[in-house]
């Protein structure tokens, strides 16, 4: 997770938050779950999100 004020810019986004993730991010295979002897599931590939927050 990487984050950054905003208002460090400029006062004008003063409580503003931008927020960067990635979950994966080598995008490996693996199992997750599993039900019974022959029905294995995959995990969530690489995701990227990026959030703008702002507080007032």
């Amino acid at each position: 997770m990487v984050s950054y004020e905003l208002g460090e810019l400029s006062s004008s986004l003063k409580g503003a938050k931008a927020q960067f993730n990635i979950n994966n991010i080598a995008d490996t295979k693996y199992v997750a779950s599993c039900a019974g002897d022959s029905a294995c599931f995959y995990g969530v590939g690489r995701t990227v999100t990026m959030t703008v927050n702002y507080a007032w």
